[in-house]
């Protein structure tokens, strides 16, 4: 199945790791296009985002109601085999949990990982019941969008309030329908947790996926999906550097203060390929 793959490539070659950027659920690899890969090819990263299968101008959206995480996971898979080098993979939402799915059964096929609003290893159950109580018309709206009931997007589960109507208008016509499938999924738990003790994995006699791959956690206290609390839940489990910000939205990439986001993965990255060549000299 033919993938759209997005690459942004600095003419001269770096010591830095390529970023591979993973959307989440309704996007596509648009929403790094905006800020995010002009921002890191800037900076000599060779950048690539992909659209999962069914999602933007990736084949398959006639079987999209039938795509699984797994699928997801192998379409990541598959342009990971196609770069030259190991590269860090960077989540978002849903994406979070396939680069979890991901570094927890391969870890040697990455670098690092960056987490941006993702959902929790756990799964969404419990931040899905809350957003019912708080908030049961937008989750109503988005049930009827993905059953392709209703063109409209709830934006304000996305997006700041301080986009330009311009551009949250913008956003919104390039969002798209989820497989129901996948998300079905999302209510189980993504991968088994190492516990923060003992190091080992809870329930499952497999090795833990980390401290073997670096990771940063990013989230904000706004989110509307997964909040301060679900943030460091990721975090604390992966023993990973976890960083929540007061006021940015779920879709970190398009949010007004994009940059500070940016810049933290930039730096996070930097810092760790360079701590990560000095122990190989």
């Amino acid at each position: 199945m033919k993938l759209e793959i997005v690459e942004y490539i600095p003419v001269e070659s770096s010591n830095l790791p390529p970023l591979l950027f993973v959307h989440g659920a309704w996007h596509g690899a648009w929403c790094w296009k905006e800020h995010f890969l002009p921002y890191f090819f800037a900076k000599g990263f060779s950048c690539y985002a992909l659209s999962f299968r069914g999602h933007g101008e990736s084949e398959g959206i006639e079987k999209l109601q039938t795509f699984s995480l797994s699928d997801y996971m192998d379409d990541v898979l598959e342009v990971i085999a196609y770069l030259k080098e190991k590269p860090v993979l960077i989540g978002h939402s849903m994406g979070g949990a396939v680069v979890q799915k991901i570094a927890h059964a391969y870890p040697d096929k990455i670098k690092m990982v960056v987490l941006l609003a993702s959902m929790p290893p756990q799964g969404i159950l419990k931040d899905s019941l809350r957003l019912l109580l708080t908030h049961f018309r937008d989750l109503s709206q988005l049930s009827l969008f993905n059953r392709r009931k209703s063109p409209d997007f709830p934006v304000s589960l996305l997006f700041s309030k301080s986009l330009t109507v311009e551009k949250m208008n913008e956003f919104a016509k390039l969002l798209q329908p989820e497989s129901s499938k996948a998300v079905r999924e999302l209510y189980r738990r993504v991968v088994p947790v190492p516990n923060v003790e003992t190091g080992q994995t809870q329930g499952i006699s497999c090795s833990p996926i980390f401290p073997q791959v670096p990771m940063l956690v990013l989230g904000s206290k706004k989110d509307v999906f997964f909040p301060e609390k679900t943030v460091k839940s990721i975090g604390k489990p992966y023993k990973a550097r976890t960083i929540v910000f007061n006021d940015i939205s779920h879709d970190m990439m398009l949010d007004p203060q994009w940059m500070s986001v940016a810049h933290l993965i930039a730096s996070f990255v930097s810092e760790t390929a360079s701590v990560d060549a000095k122990g190989r000299s």
